[in-house]
């Protein structure tokens, strides 16, 4: 590829001035201390984004950086939004909910400045895999800085799209500092180029201070992502003219470092080449309009400060609380595999992501005998819907829970299966930071409608690594919505609720569930998300449990009845996120008295939530107050009799309830 025309240079030149215009006007601006919170600038980085993004179109998709405004200028951003948004107000492009730091614009394709170091490299991973499985031929784009590529979700992604081929063009923006620590420091090679060979992927060191050779390596990377070649990574090597931030004293350098900085100017570089006339008053002009709009623009309303927390449900009725009737039996195991069965029969955007879940799918033809995932929930599905939607991935939990967000962010419904809760922290940026916050964070612009489904549990003599629950550490992060069945029928409807879902559901199966039977309807059918289910009535006192706790709340139920003649009633939450308080209140503010079963350690637990939940909303009505029977504050243990010490049982629920009603076992 030849390098740009004149007139490719002079497109060139005035992005690279709107850039530099905006970032001008905003260290200006922040200095008067109207503007709130931090900013980072672009200063001296221009070619580089203006490069890359004179390759793109709309439809192209980048992900960018808290150093992020002069990717979203060259990728088409207008200023009045944006500078809106630094303001934090309503007309923002993100309705002030994001910032300087979190600014997107879904529209041009941009999925989101991100304030994680390295945040959004999986990202670009995944909406590159949503552009290889629909075939629309667009392209992903990652800036991020040289600190970035020392991080582990650098190296997952750089393999995953490896493996993969995906059409994706990682770009590391090195300005010599990761934050105060100079690269000479905290990086093993001269070149982070260099680490594309170890992945088996092209990379290209440029100088990217020079507009035409970046053009000219971008315009080579993005070519052949598009026609299938697969990843490149450029490193740009760029001078940090400002500070990391705003007001960054820029101790860590000496005054002859920040001035030689000062003078590495890449704009007056392709100045000295080509003229745009009057084109900065121009732009000078477009910002204080810009400006002045977003001073009069309105502040969100403070009484929707939770908008955009959840996703709105899927159109249409809300199912039923109920399965269909059925005489047919199956498993635990058999209704989560049908139900993501018949949602990939009816919707060719679902995909499954996992590991050992189709014998190397995606690397080529299944292995015979592929285990289906470690408990065989996805077995044969390889078979009818094939290795684009059904995707072996490597033990990468972050690189490929990345992936799966960002295919989310463009046009997949992903189901992720990250085996056992207890690997769940490896990829908890990408729950936490990444999934959850996306929608809220960006105005509302975009779903992330991801299910991330894995096992919980203990009493299986698996130790502390396979045996956590972890309910309440989902079900306290805002923006997710999770579920816990009891049942296979409840499996198969909440798991099918959760893939037609427009927002990130966690669901959680209890590994001791897996085997169990009941009735289990053959048709599709979907359960309510936020909807308890009342499956014992009773009078005398209310058991509230969810997942394998139902069973243990059933059989505690049984043994009051019959010996001490106590009348329980048993609710099953079903889900953890959002509670269903007014079945919750309904039951106990009638009974009198409740105890809630939770196999988490009782230290802010979902029985804790619950408890409060239930006092407040019936204080008045209640006999005693609300009990919690629970796991102990410990890991799971490994020996026998701690796990079976450690774990909450139908006899402590019993004790339980006759301390609320005045009687003792003898």
């Amino acid at each position: 590829m030849t390098g740009p025309d004149r007139e490719a240079l002079e497109r060139g030149l005035r992005v690279m001035t709107r850039i530099r215009a905006f970032e001008d006007r905003v260290m200006r601006e922040f200095a008067k201390g109207d503007m709130p919170g931090f900013v980072h600038t672009y200063h001296g980085s221009e070619p580089v984004a203006a490069g890359v993004c004179a390759h793109l179109t709309d439809a192209d998709m980048i992900t960018s950086t808290h150093r992020g405004h002069g990717h979203c200028i060259a990728k088409g951003c207008d200023f009045e939004p944006m500078v809106a948004e630094l303001y934090g107000r309503e007309t923002g492009l993100c309705r002030g909910r994001g910032g300087s730091m979190h600014i997107a614009d879904f529209a041009r394709g941009i999925l989101g400045a991100n304030a994680i170091v390295g945040g959004g490299i999986s990202l670009a991973v995944g909406a590159a895999l949503a552009a290889r499985v629909l075939s629309d031929g667009r392209v992903a784009v990652s800036f991020f800085g040289d600190g970035a590529a020392n991080q582990g979700i650098f190296h997952e992604s750089l393999n995953l799209a490896a493996i993969w081929r995906l059409p994706v063009v990682f770009v590391c923006e090195n300005n010599g500092w990761a934050e105060s620590t100079p690269v000479s420091y905290s990086t093993s090679v001269a070149d982070i180029a260099e680490r594309a060979a170890a992945y088996g992927i092209d990379g290209a060191v440029v100088d990217g201070s020079d507009y035409a050779a970046v053009h000219e390596a971008a315009g080579r990377a993005v070519e052949q992502a598009r026609a299938g070649g697969g990843p490149t990574l450029i490193e740009a090597k760029v001078t940090r003219v400002r500070g990391h931030y705003v007001g960054d004293p820029e101790q860590y350098r000496s005054r002859e470092q920040r001035r030689a900085a000062r003078t590495a100017d890449p704009l007056a570089r392709l100045r000295a080449e080509i003229d745009i006339g009057d084109y900065e008053q121009q732009v000078v002009a477009e910002l204080d309009r810009a400006y002045e709009s977003a001073r009069a623009a309105p502040w969100p309303d403070p009484a929707q400060v939770e908008r955009f927390a959840r996703s709105d449900p899927p159109p249409g009725p809300e199912p039923a609380s109920d399965p269909p009737a059925t005489e047919r039996q199956g498993s635990y195991l058999l209704a989560v595999h049908e139900a993501i069965a018949s949602a990939m029969r009816r919707d060719p955007s679902v995909i499954i992501l996992g590991e050992d879940i189709a014998g190397g799918a995606g690397l080529g033809p299944p292995l015979e005998g592929a285990m289906g995932g470690t408990f065989g929930t996805t077995k044969g599905l390889i078979e009818e819907f094939g290795p684009d939607r059904v995707r072996d991935t490597p033990i990468s939990e972050a690189g490929f829970v990345g992936a799966g967000v960002g295919a989310a962010l463009a046009d997949l419904r992903p189901v992720i299966d990250v085996m056992w809760a207890s690997f769940a922290p490896y990829c908890f940026d990408q729950i936490f930071n990444q999934a959850a916050k996306m929608r809220y964070m960006f105005g509302g612009q975009t779903d992330v409608p991801v299910v991330l489904r894995m096992a919980v549990g203990a009493g299986l003599r698996a130790g502390g690594h396979h045996s956590d629950t972890l309910f309440s550490i989902f079900a306290g992060i805002p923006g997710l919505k999770v579920v816990a069945p009891a049942t296979p029928a409840d499996a198969k409807g909440l798991m099918a609720r959760a893939v037609a879902e427009n927002g990130p559901v966690v669901v959680l199966e209890h590994m001791s569930l897996y085997r169990t039977e009941g009735p289990l309807p053959a048709e599709h059918y979907e359960l309510p998300i936020g909807r308890a289910r009342v499956v014992e009535p009773g009078d005398d006192v209310t058991l509230i449990a969810a997942s394998a706790g139902v069973v243990m709340a059933v059989e505690a139920a049984e043994a009051l009845r019959s010996a001490h003649g106590i009348s329980a009633e048993v609710v099953d939450l079903r889900t953890l996120s959002p509670l269903d308080v007014d079945t919750l209140a309904e039951s106990a503010g009638r009974t009198g008295r409740a105890v809630v079963i939770d196999e988490s350690p009782p230290r802010c637990s979902v029985a804790s939530e619950v408890a409060a939940t239930v006092t407040e909303a019936v204080f008045d009505r209640l006999r005693a107050p609300v009990a919690r029977v629970t796991s102990a504050c410990s890991p799971v243990p490994f020996s026998p009799p701690l796990e079976d010490a450690h774990l909450p049982t139908a006899d402590r629920v019993v004790s339980a309830v006759l301390d609320l009603v005045g009687r003792q076992t003898k």
